[in-house]
Parts: structure tokens; C-alpha cells; sequence
């Protein structure tokens, strides 16, 4: 539990904090490289814990149509409106989105292996371990929900504060998926889903900024 709600955030400050000093980070396939590694060994102390304290993190019945439906309609319109607001980012936002998503398709393989283990491990995580826990041994579904949705929001705050407060309602929608799904599978899909998509839509309009930033500059007469 203190992986989920202390350890995994003060994560996302200390990245924060290194991008902000201007201190140049790995390689963009290393440091991919080292969340997978990350990933899988919090999924598997997630599984263990999940144990522990008797929390089952697969049980629950399969999500309807209706709600197969609606999940990829919230998707599609997601996709559409990061398309129309990708190119317009400011400069300070696209230099932030250069560090964190893919810019070559050489990069899409990690991203896409990426986009699959965080929707399973955060939705273990925080809708599923966490969530479970907090309401069980503390019996407050808003205490619950808030520590979930702050502890998710902050681990994500090296793509910047906006990003905090985007994942804040992202993560307020995927807890209420679970709650009317009763499972977490919907909720793993749709995260998974819309990260791949966000690196996909980010990728061809960061690979094109770059490729202008590097033609070499006419002088002005």
C-alpha cells in the first residue's frame, strides 16, 4: 500500500523535479526500458499484496455491450479531441511531451508494451488493491476515492500539472467504470487504450517538429 499511494507519486515529483532542473535524462529507449522493468515488478508486489489481504483483483462479472459500447465511444471522442489539440500545444508543453512520448516508430513496440502493463498495473493498483483496501479497513468510499485519485493524479506529474489534473478526471471516470462494470477488466482495456492512442496521435506531430528543428536555418536578408 505504500508502493500504491506514497512510493509510486513521490516517484512522479522526483521526475518532476529532475525535468525542471534541466538535467539531461537517459536515452528516450533506456528509460522506456526501466518503466517496463518498474511495471512488472510493482505488478507483481500488487499481486502479493492482492493476496495478502484477500483482494481479488480479476473476479466480477463481464462488462456488457452497452458498456463495451460506451467505453469506446468515450474513446473515440477522446482520440478526436487530442488530434485537434495536439498540433495547437505551446512550445513549453510539446518540449514536456518530447520527454515522455514516442517520436520514431522504432519507439512505438516499447510504447505500446507500455501502454498494456500500466493499464493493468494502475488499474490493479488504484481501482482494484488500493481502493479495495482503504474501503474495507477504513469504510470510507470518499476517503478511498480521494487518496486513489490523488495518489494516481500525482504519480503522473512529470507531463506537468495540467497533465495532474487531466489524469484527476481520468482517473475519477475509470473508478466509476469499475463501480458500475463490478469488474476491472473495462477499466484496464479503456486505460490501455487510450494511452496507446495518445502516443500514436503524439508521435507523427512530435517526429515532424523535429525533423523541422533540425533543417538547417536560411539567414534573413
Amino acid at each position: 500500500m505504500l508502493q500504491v499511494l506514497l512510493t509510486y507519486p513521490v516517484s512522479g515529483i522526483v521526475s518532476y523535479l529532475r525535468i525542471r532542473s534541466g538535467k539531461p535524462l537517459p536515452p528516450k529507449l533506456k528509460r522506456y526500458r526501466r518503466t517496463l522493468a518498474g511495471q512488472a515488478v510493482f505488478l507483481f508486489s500488487i499481486i502479493l499484496a492482492a493476496r495478502e489481504e484477500n483482494v481479488s483483483l480479476i473476479a466480477g462479472p463481464r462488462p456488457t455491450l452497452t458498456a463495451w459500447t460506451v467505453a469506446f465511444a468515450f474513446l473515440a471522442i477522446s482520440g478526436l479531441n487530442a488530434k485537434r489539440a495536439w498540433p495547437k500545444l505551446k512550445a513549453e508543453r510539446i518540449e514536456r511531451a518530447r520527454l515522455i512520448f514516442p517520436e520514431e516508430a522504432s519507439q512505438m513496440p516499447y510504447w505500446a508494451a507500455i501502454s498494456v502493463m500500466a493499464g493493468i498495473t494502475e488499474e490493479c493498483a488504484y481501482r482494484g488493491l488500493a481502493f479495495r483496501f482503504l474501503t474495507n479497513n477504513h469504510g470510507s468510499v470518499v476517503l478511498a476515492l480521494a487518496l486513489c485519485i490523488a495518489s494516481f493524479a500525482i504519480a503522473h506529474l512529470a507531463q506537468g500539472w495540467r497533465a495532474v489534473i487531466a489524469m484527476a478526471l481520468i482517473a475519477g471516470v475509470l473508478h466509476l467504470v469499475v463501480y458500475l462494470t463490478q469488474t476491472l477488466i473495462l477499466a484496464v482495456v479503456v486505460h490501455a487504450i487510450y494511452d496507446l492512442m495518445v502516443g500514436t496521435i503524439a508521435m507523427p506531430i512530435l517526429r515532424n517538429l523535429t525533423a523541422k528543428s533540425e533543417l538547417p536555418q536560411v539567414a534573413q536578408a
